[in-house]
């Protein structure tokens, strides 16, 4: 196993924090707030919901990095596109199936389930491209 490349792991977590403020801002804010008007009026430490929000990025770029430090440098170099395939699939096949199965049992919209999935999945893939481009 190659060592994580702890650099990567903080631009990937800033690059999913930034992609989110542009997503749920200019991008679907407005949506988001239709469909859940409660809860953005329930936030209202802004400091607190930010800081914990990039903790957790940190959290999931750190997992994501210790997966290409795994991989090992060599294949990567020779094999480029696990980048995408290892962060769009953990996105795909764990964190969006995750988020949706909590939705059903909360009865939430579809439209706010594929906004936020289309989110995550936005976000691990700009989090690989960043490993990928660091590498």
């Amino acid at each position: 196993m190659g060592l994580v490349d702890w650099s990567a792991v903080m631009v990937a977590a800033l690059s999913a924090f930034a992609l989110g403020g542009v997503w749920y801002g200019p991008l679907f804010g407005e949506a988001k707030r239709e469909y859940a008007p409660r809860i953005a009026e329930a936030r209202r430490n802004k400091v607190v919901t930010l800081g914990t929000t990039l903790l957790l990025m940190l959290v999931s770029a750190t997992m994501l990095g210790h997966f290409f430090a795994r991989i090992g440098p060599v294949v990567l170099a020779q094999k480029p596109w696990l980048y995408a395939m290892q962060s769009g699939g953990v996105a795909l096949a764990f964190v969006v199936p995750a988020l949706w199965t909590s939705y059903i049992h909360q009865r939430r919209p579809l439209r706010l389930a594929l906004m936020d999935g289309g989110y995550w999945i936005a976000s691990y893939l700009a989090m690989g491209a960043v490993f990928w481009a660091l590498s």
